[in-house]
């Protein structure tokens, strides 16, 4: 049976337990997967691997792989955690932390990777070309010229 307004069927799914309580999970369901990188679980502790940025690009963009091996490759390092050296090039401030930017352990001045969401109390002591050593999680790649940038969340200074 078709209902014909948004009242008649906010009626019915009141008057139904099951289906009220069938909409309820549904809706804490999505709010958890929206809100889940927010949150950790205790006890859990992400898998870490052991590559070097270097070794991750050469994995993805220089081994010659095609354009969806490169999409599948990547989405087997996400939600990986890894601990690398960093060069700071720049320290941006943002809406849910700041954003520090990294080169690949030297002086060089291009970004490899990006450090999201990094509190005030960590951020706004670093200098441009200081070196730092982190555990990260990765979060996503963004293609670049040659390889890409990685960007990590949940990091600690070490």
């Amino acid at each position: 049976m078709k209902k014909e307004s948004s009242s008649e069927m906010w009626d019915e799914l009141k008057s139904s337990k099951p289906k009220m309580i069938f909409m309820i999970v549904l809706a804490v369901g999505a709010l958890a997967g929206v809100f889940s990188k927010s949150f950790q679980i205790p006890g859990f502790q992400a898998e870490h691997i052991d590559l070097s940025y270097g070794q991750m690009m050469d994995q993805i963009y220089l081994s010659g792989l095609t354009s969806a091996q490169e999409t599948d490759k990547k989405s087997q390092f996400v939600g990986k955690r890894v601990t690398w050296l960093g060069t700071v090039i720049d320290v941006e401030q943002g809406n849910r932390g700041n954003r520090v930017e990294l080169s690949d352990g030297d002086r060089r001045a291009l970004v490899d990777y990006y450090l999201e969401e990094v509190p005030d109390d960590q951020a706004l002591i670093l200098s441009q070309g200081d070196v730092i050593r982190f555990t990260g999680t990765i979060d996503r790649f963004t293609d670049g010229v040659l390889t890409g940038y990685v960007h990590l969340i949940d990091v600690n200074f070490k």
